[in-house]
């Protein structure tokens, strides 16, 4: 894994995990949603387990094919009425976006969630002049691990990017398999247990504990900012 990177031509983030911290408020959702099927709670360990899966199979796995689709309403449901107050940035990562923005980095997203729940967050954090592109959960042919919605992604930016300098930034094994299968960078923002073992499993060109630390990696891009 060498850590000396060229200037990236763009830089797409996953969301959950990697932009807001969503974990915890995320498990919430899915036990209000367990509670109006009948099912027992589960544990934050139990939950980790699923976290960063592809939609589909995610509602599969907690609910059974035939409660799909009145999980996902009931799952909808709560997080339209509490992502204000539940849902916050992660520490650092507006800072992330600004020294990009500077740079005229252009950026864009690449979730397993809802486009159109994404963007609304978006909007709440005031980061509207941050993202050129944004692609959600269904959008493209098939979700994360898949590379579809990074090409995708790539696509709606319409700039014609070289992918050795396209980075794509997230916490998952998911991120990193959907950026090795296009040929794009990644950088992987964790700090715990996984890392050593996604290390191992996936080429990943850089590795940072949180978005602080990438803050700092990137300022020596940001010559203005050096010499203040």
């Amino acid at each position: 894994m060498a850590e000396c990177l060229e200037r990236p031509e763009a830089v797409f983030f996953d969301w959950d995990g990697t932009l807001v911290d969503s974990f915890a408020f995320l498990h919430r959702a899915h036990n209000y949603t367990r509670e109006q099927l009948g099912i027992a709670p589960f544990s934050l360990e139990d939950f980790g387990r699923y976290f960063g899966q592809p939609r589909e199979k995610l509602y599969v796995q907690l609910y059974g094919a035939g409660n799909v689709e009145a999980a996902k309403g009931h799952f909808e449901t709560y997080v339209m009425k509490h992502h204000k107050e539940g849902l916050k940035p992660i520490s650092g990562a507006q800072e992330v976006l600004e020294v990009l923005h500077r740079l005229g980095v252009p950026c864009g997203v690449v979730t397993n969630k809802k486009k159109d729940l994404v963007v609304r967050e978006i909007e709440n954090y005031g980061w509207g002049a941050f993202f050129t592109s944004v692609v959600g959960a269904g959008e493209a042919e098939s979700d994360k691990p898949s590379s579809a919605p990074l090409q995708l992604a790539i696509e709606r930016m319409g700039l014609p990017l070289n992918l050795d300098k396209t980075w794509l930034v997230g916490d998952t094994d998911n991120d990193l398999a959907c950026a090795n299968a296009l040929g794009c960078k990644t950088i992987l923002i964790l700090d715990c247990g996984e890392v050593a073992g996604l290390l191992e499993d996936y080429e990943v060109h850089m590795h940072k504990k949180n978005c602080q630390e990438l803050r700092e990696f990137l300022l020596q891009y940001d010559l203005e900012t050096l010499k203040k």
